[in-house]
């Protein structure tokens, strides 16, 4: 066998490269499934004395201050929520308006996969971090 008389084509090597990744990327479609596992996201209150959960409008107050029902909700330590989204502020530079020390940078702007027991209007609530754990978790099948 004399190869200088073999020329390889480089085209069509890539070309039938490309054919066979392809054809094993949808024979082994498994493989990118597992990439797309949902995640169960839970949020739990671990401050001893509670918390509340404040509405957009009222994040910077203390709960003992803001009079409104819909405006906060009050939970127990040891409570877990089911959250569909966490929103951190962590550059944020606002301050409270009313200058009482609280920084958006403190609190998550958290969905709720459910409306929280206390108040049905709404599922978006701002919550002082240091009083609540994140936890996830993956489904297994």
């Amino acid at each position: 066998m004399n190869r200088s008389n073999q020329k390889l084509h480089p085209q069509r090597l890539i070309l039938s490269l490309s054919l066979v990744c392809g054809i094993l990327g949808i024979v082994s479609a498994d493989s990118v499934s597992s990439q797309t596992t949902p995640v169960i996201r839970i949020l739990r209150v671990t401050n001893p004395g509670g918390t509340t959960f404040k509405r957009r409008d009222s994040w910077y107050l203390q709960s003992g201050d803001i009079k409104q029902a819909d405006q906060k909700c009050g939970v127990r330590q040891g409570e877990k929520f089911f959250v569909s989204s966490i929103v951190s502020r962590d550059d944020s530079q606002v301050v409270s308006p009313n200058r009482n020390g609280e920084r958006l940078r403190d609190y998550w702007e958290v969905g709720f996969e459910k409306p929280l027991p206390c108040n049905r209007q709404g599922d978006t609530w701002f919550i002082f971090k240091t009083h609540v754990q994140q936890l996830q978790a993956v489904t297994v099948r």
